[in-house]
């Protein structure tokens, strides 16, 4: 546990640069911490866009998509396996994930520090008077901010709330106002009901797609990440008809698409697969092989491979590596330099999204075209008819995901979890972090079962 015990310990007391993380926090804390004042940060253009970098810097961390959100999810599901020591692995790959569990702290942890980055932008931003610094760049800048709250508000509902009831009281705290920098007083909060918190996250998406620019680009949120996760939202709420709206949106947008090579997505950098990527390079690596090539916690299940028909190149993926004992996820194929993106949203998604919706609205056809068009792209021959379609969704999620951590949302959302894990219902969702409930004043309340 020495790695993730430093790593922790680190984060805890690290005095916050403007170019790095810029500002950092211990959620709902109200222990003293390290910090800077915004003024300091927001006086020009150029400490703005030093707020932008802060922020996605949040959401490399290591608890983020660093790794452990994706791996995390598919330790806890059928995708993979451990073989490793660390505890918070065992624990996931369990399915028993205790209170204490290191993988969840971290998540709920870094996932919070990089809402309160994106609230310091979004508060600070408008107010700014450098003349110099236009209404255009701006909005970017804040839809950028809008859409890293939406997002992440998303990942922590679909993970930690009870996003499949509407009615229920277990969605988030939701923290949206910015501290002035003084992390050391925000506000303890309870937690808001599930269906405030996809007005929220609904909210932000709408507000990011009417302010970011209508661009190509692939590490920075534009208009189409915005509408891809609205997409992805309005999917997990069960508004069907929004869902498809969106995702067809992207689909219609001609700067985006299946790439015709599945391997290649992996393989090559940022290509039209990719709607959105978290870029890292050998100087601000992932972790992401290194807990499934380097070390031994995140193996793939053998039920995973058995599964694979023997035409699917998606099964290529999966491989020996050399100097390692036996096979290995490689979509991380840089373990040398872990310059490993993490994939926020991917084209292959967006036409799953778009099938789920329509089989659910009643057009079958429509459906399996979409199924299919992500199908075949790994060497399937077509599904001839939609007859048990929802498992063979579920199916897909499961071939083209591997790694990326989309299998346990959408087997929860498809009301699939307790069949394919063989576990209480309760445990779809992870547990509220034990550390939220030491905190002096905290209003928190545990999820059901737990």
């Amino acid at each position: 546990m020495l790695f993730r015990l430093m790593k922790i310990s680190i984060k805890y007391i690290s005095i916050v640069l403007l170019a790095g993380s810029l500002f950092s926090c211990d959620v709902l804390d109200q222990e003293p911490q390290q910090s800077i004042t915004p003024g300091v940060a927001f006086t020009n253009e150029a400490g703005a866009n030093a707020a932008v970098n802060g922020m996605y810097s949040r959401m490399q961390e290591q608890g983020y998509y660093g790794s452990d959100f994706q791996y995390g999810a598919d330790s806890y599901t059928d995708i993979s396996i451990q073989n490793g020591f660390f505890v918070e692995f065992i624990e996931t790959d369990a399915k028993n994930i205790p209170t204490s569990n290191d993988l969840i702290e971290d998540f709920w942890l870094d996932a919070y520090q990089a809402i309160n980055t994106a609230n310091e932008i979004i508060s600070n931003v408008p107010n700014m008077t450098d003349e110099n610094f236009t209404q255009e760049e701006r909005d970017d800048v804040v839809g950028q901010a809008r859409f890293v709250r939406g997002l992440t508000y998303l990942n922590l509902l679909t993970l930690f709330g009870e996003h499949d009831d509407t009615g229920s009281a277990f969605g988030l705290p939701l923290v949206t106002q910015s501290t002035g920098g003084d992390f050391a007083n925000v506000e303890n909060i309870p937690r808001s009901s599930v269906q405030a918190t996809y007005d929220q996250i609904i909210a932000d998406l709408v507000e990011a797609e009417r302010l970011l620019p209508d661009s190509d680009r692939d590490y920075n949120a534009q208009k189409a990440a915005a509408q891809a996760i609205l997409a992805k939202t309005y999917l997990f709420l069960g508004d069907y008809a929004n869902a498809l709206a969106k995702a067809t949106e992207v689909i219609n947008n001609p700067s985006f698409g299946l790439n015709p090579s599945y391997t290649d997505i992996f393989f090559s950098d940022a290509t039209e697969e990719s709607i959105l990527e978290l870029e890292f390079n050998s100087l601000d690596g992932s972790s992401l092989a290194l807990f499934t090539i380097r070390r031994n916690e995140v193996l793939p299940d053998p039920a995973l491979v058995a599964s694979f028909d023997d035409a699917d190149v998606r099964r290529s993926l999966i491989a020996p590596v050399d100097g390692f004992v036996g096979e290995r996820f490689i979509k991380a194929e840089d373990f040398a330099n872990d310059a490993n993106p993490a994939y926020i949203i991917r084209m292959a998604e967006i036409y799953l999204i778009s099938a789920e919706a329509k089989f659910f609205q009643g057009d079958e056809d429509g459906a399996l075209a979409d199924l299919n068009a992500v199908h075949t792209r790994a060497g399937l021959a077509a599904y001839a008819d939609a007859t048990d379609f929802v498992n063979k969704l579920a199916d897909e999620y499961k071939w083209e995901f591997f790694a990326e951590g989309q299998r346990l949302g959408a087997i929860t959302r498809l009301g699939l979890f307790e069949a394919i894990m063989g576990v209480e219902n309760f445990r779809r969702i992870y547990p509220i972090p034990f550390r939220e409930f030491n905190i002096a004043g905290n209003q928190m309340t545990q999820n059901p079962g737990y």
